[in-house]
């Protein structure tokens, strides 16, 4: 006994004019519908400039751009000259400081192997024995047991040392 409502539910659920997978739609109809959307798009934006346009009036971008560029269509020769210089100093200031740090740090290796801790500095700073470093140190996998504390009490070594056997070919 199914309602009119349930059926609408299972109707709207499993709409087959919905499509689940784009790439199963004919390429000359999924390039059509990208036009028309794009088309729809154009014109939204459209409707949208008198707004853009007001809004930039009002933070005084379109004057700034009409006094710099556009006014009464003539080249300011200030801005043929000024800003093509300004960027040619950006450009080289910034090669210049480059090339200051390639000399700078050329031949320096700062990313160099920390020195070598001894073991017993090592066991130290873990609150642990000598023995258990060494222990630490000797075995590839190992437990190491704590106590509540979290200070190293022991070690089991999981893996004995395997010894490289090489066989002649």
């Amino acid at each position: 006994m199914n309602t009119t409502q349930e059926r609408r539910n299972a109707a709207a659920k499993f709409d087959s004019r919905l499509i689940q997978k784009r790439r199963s739609q004919p390429r000359l109809r999924r390039t059509a519908w990208g036009f028309v959307t794009a088309v729809f798009w154009g014109m939204y934006v459209y409707l949208w400039m008198p707004v853009i346009t007001f809004l930039l009036w009002v933070l005084g971008i379109r004057n700034a751009y009409f006094e710099l560029y556009l006014r009464e269509h003539r080249v300011e020769p200030f801005l043929l000259i000024a800003l093509p210089s300004l960027a040619l100093c950006a450009a080289v200031l910034l090669i210049a400081w480059a090339e200051y740090n390639r000399w700078r740090f050329s031949g320096k290796d700062r990313r160099g192997a920390p020195p070598s801790a001894q073991l017993d500095e090592i066991a130290r700073a873990l609150g642990a024995d000598v023995e258990i470093g060494a222990a630490l140190n000797a075995g590839r996998v190992v437990v190491l047991n704590m106590d509540a504390q979290a200070i190293p009490r022991g070690v089991r070594n999981v893996l004995a040392p395997v010894e490289e056997v090489l066989i002649p070919a």
